[in-house]
C-alpha cells in the first residue's frame, strides 16, 4: 500500500484534496453525519429515510453474480460514494478499499461499515489518477458510475486521455487474472433523447464532441468532458489502455440498479427481459445498440 498520503483526518488518509460531490447539498449530509454520530442511526434513517439515493439497498452491486468473486478477494471501489457497492462485497470478499474525492462519504461509508460491523473496509480520499496503491495489488477493481466522470480533471486537456490513463492504471493495480467490472452509460441510450446525460443539457451525447464542447462553453461556460461511448467505443477504449478479455452485459433496468446482467449476445435473454415492449428480433437486435446502460467486465 502506497503511504504517500497527505494527511489523516479522523482516521480517513487523504490522497488528494477534498471534491465534495452528491446529488444532495454537502451542508445536508454535514448534518446527516452529525445526526448519525450524536443521535444515531435511527434519528438518521428517521429524518433522512429518501435522502442519499437510497443508501441502505445493496443491489446495486447485483452484478457481482457474473464475476467470480471469492472470500479471498482484495476489492478496490473507486468512486465508492457512500457504499452501496462496498458495503455488499465486503460481506464476501476478504477486503474492500473504498476510494472517494470527497471526504464526507468515506466519512458516512466508515460509520456504516462500523455499523454493520465490517471491519474489512479501509476507507480513503483520493483519485484514481492519484495511483494510490501498490502494482497488482487487487482481485477486482469496480468502476461503477465513473468512467464517464473521469475525464472532468484539469490532470488531461482531452476527457479521453484521461479515461485511458485511468484504465491503464487499474490494469496496473490488478493481479494477473483479476477483473475491472465498468458499469456506464451508452452513448447513444434512449433515455437520452427525452433526457439531460451528464452535462446536464440535453442531446450532448448524441453531439460530436467538438460540436458538445462549443454547446456547453455556450450554455454552461466550460468544456463537454463526460464522455461516454457506444459498445465499440468502450471496446476500442479497453483495448488502447491494453485489455483485450472484455464481456459486454445489458444492464436491465439500468447499471444502478442491475436486477438483470443480459450477455450483449444473447437475444433470448433480452426477449425475455423486455418482452413487454419488443417482440421482433430484428427489433431485439437493434434496440441492444440504444440501450441504458452496460455492465463490462475485463479481465487481465
Amino acid at each position: 500500500m502506497n503511504a504517500n498520503y497527505k494527511k489523516i483526518v479522523e482516521g480517513i488518509p487523504f490522497f488528494s484534496e477534498d471534491r465534495y460531490w452528491g446529488k444532495a447539498p454537502k451542508e445536508e449530509l454535514e448534518r446527516a453525519v452529525e445526526v448519525i454520530e450524536k443521535e444515531g442511526w435511527d434519528e438518521f434513517r428517521s429524518r433522512f429515510s429518501n435522502k442519499f439515493d437510497q443508501t441502505f439497498e445493496e443491489n446495486r452491486a447485483d452484478w457481482r453474480f457474473v464475476i467470480p468473486l471469492a472470500e479471498d478477494f482484495r476489492v478496490l471501489d473507486v468512486g465508492a460514494g457512500m457504499g452501496r457497492i462496498s458495503i455488499p462485497l465486503a460481506r464476501v470478499a476478504s477486503s474492500v478499499v473504498a476510494l472517494d474525492g470527497s471526504y464526507l462519504r468515506m466519512k458516512f461509508l466508515k460509520l456504516r461499515a462500523e455499523k454493520e460491523g465490517l471491519k474489512n473496509i479501509e476507507v480513503y480520499v483520493g483519485d484514481i489518477l492519484d495511483k494510490p496503491f501498490g502494482k497488482e495489488s487487487f482481485d477486482l477493481i469496480v468502476m461503477n458510475g465513473l468512467l464517464e466522470w473521469v475525464g472532468a480533471t484539469e490532470r488531461f486537456h482531452d476527457p479521453r486521455e484521461a479515461q485511458i490513463a485511468s484504465l491503464k492504471i487499474a490494469k496496473d493495480l490488478l493481479k494477473k487474472g483479476g477483473h475491472l467490472y465498468i458499469g456506464i452509460e451508452n452513448r447513444f441510450a434512449l433515455a437520452y433523447l427525452r433526457g439531460r446525460d451528464h452535462s446536464g443539457l440535453y442531446f450532448t451525447s448524441y453531439m460530436p464532441r467538438f460540436v458538445a464542447n462549443i454547446y456547453m462553453k455556450l450554455r454552461r461556460g466550460r468544456s463537454y468532458d463526460t464522455y461516454t461511448y457506444t459498445k465499440s467505443g468502450y471496446e476500442k477504449l479497453l483495448r488502447e489502455a491494453g485489455f483485450n478479455n472484455i464481456e459486454f452485459y445489458l444492464t436491465y433496468p439500468g447499471y444502478n440498479l442491475p436486477r438483470m446482467m443480459i450477455p450483449y449476445d444473447n437475444l433470448n435473454a433480452l426477449s425475455y427481459a423486455l418482452h413487454s415492449i419488443v417482440h421482433s428480433s430484428i427489433l431485439l437486435w437493434l434496440y441492444r445498440y440504444f440501450f441504458f446502460s452496460f455492465g463490462i467486465v475485463v479481465q487481465k
